[in-house]
């Protein structure tokens, strides 16, 4: 009888050990990912650093795994609960629709203020804005979307100021056009009705000089703005020959246009939506810390690798930060305004 016992204490500690160790395993299960191609490996929104085909160790629970093809830059995704090892192949069914981001593009055609040399304008012909706005849809096709991995479709509307606008002078000395001297003639910029404005207007013509050290202004924190959306202001030396000013840009410096609006969301606006993000840079702003990152000029990297949520981070190289492609899924900045 006592040997019964001692072998039936025995066999429920056997029992017990087993349950114990499958308890553990399958606290941890195995995801397998594949995708049609090569793609980046995303777990809950955050860049794993992994590509496909990967195996990797995920608690139980609820999960978001996504791929970003390296090749097509297109981004698929699942949500699923697991609670045991499974083989995730994406395929075109994974592909979420892209979040649409609007945007007004305005061209001014005829900016004024005051010089040194007295009041003055600077002037845009109608094949001159249309270059310029030529020049903005290019990076669209080329930067905004395809380092969103299309999780966002860009809606572009543009309308061009055909009478004169004043331009501000800062303390500095900077020339600048300001969101108020637009609103009175746009009544459309308002909460809600875009994401981000881009105003296109002339540095120079002829003998009247508008020149300040900058390529472009952004407003860093479009919400706590009166119109609640983010603001650019570019300001584009023509030279003789406009066409010839912007096959410069984008052969040496293509990036000017996603630059800008990259400080309208990347300041303030995805790190109040808890995304981790990268530290602020010497002079504040976060957009510029990519030699603190080890990026170099022209900086297009940089701005990939920010927009995908795959900068490496400087106190663990083994996590990311960034926006991320389901950052760019969940709200845009117009929708975030009507929120408020």
């Amino acid at each position: 009888m006592k040997n019964s016992i001692l072998a039936y204490l025995f066999a429920c500690l056997l029992l017990q050990a087993c349950d114990s160790n499958s308890e553990k395993t399958s606290s941890s299960p195995t995801i397998s990912v594949s995708a049609p191609e090569k793609g980046f490996i995303y777990l809950d929104g955050q860049f794993t650093g992994y590509s496909t085909p990967a195996d990797l160790k995920v608690t139980q629970g609820d999960h978001v795994v996504g791929v970003a093809t390296e090749g097509s830059k297109e981004y698929f995704r699942r949500e699923l609960h697991i609670d045991e090892n499974v083989d995730i192949k994406m395929t075109a069914a994974d592909k979420p629709a892209p979040k649409v981001w609007k945007a007004l593009w305005l061209g001014v055609q005829e900016v004024t203020g005051s010089t040194q040399s007295g009041h003055c304008s600077s002037v845009f012909s109608k094949e001159e804005l249309d270059a310029g706005y030529d020049f903005f849809m290019w990076s669209i096709e080329k930067q905004f979307e395809p380092f969103s991995f299309h999780t966002t479709k860009w809606e572009v509307e543009r309308k061009d100021i055909t009478v004169p606008v004043e331009l501000h002078k800062t303390s500095s000395n900077w020339f600048t056009l300001e969101p108020d001297a637009l609103t009175e003639l746009v009544p459309e910029i308002k909460p809600g009705a875009y994401d981000v404005v881009f105003v296109f207007w002339r540095e120079s013509d002829g003998t009247c000089s508008f020149k300040s050290p900058y390529f472009g202004l952004a407003w860093t924190d479009p919400l706590n703005e009166p119109i609640k959306t983010g603001y650019v202001t570019i300001k584009f030396d023509a030279g003789d020959n406009i066409q010839d000013n912007i096959n410069w840009y984008k052969e040496n410096d293509p990036g000017v246009w996603v630059h800008e609006w990259l400080h309208t969301v990347g300041e303030t606006y995805f790190q109040n939506r808890g995304e981790r993000m990268p530290e602020k840079g010497g002079d504040g702003l976060v957009l510029h810390a990519a030699e603190k990152y080890h990026y170099t000029y022209p900086w297009m990297d940089w701005y990939s690798d920010f927009m995908s949520g795959q900068v490496k981070d400087l106190a663990s190289p083994s996590t990311y930060c960034g926006i991320g492609p389901e950052a760019f899924l969940q709200m845009s900045l117009r929708e975030s305004a009507l929120q408020q």
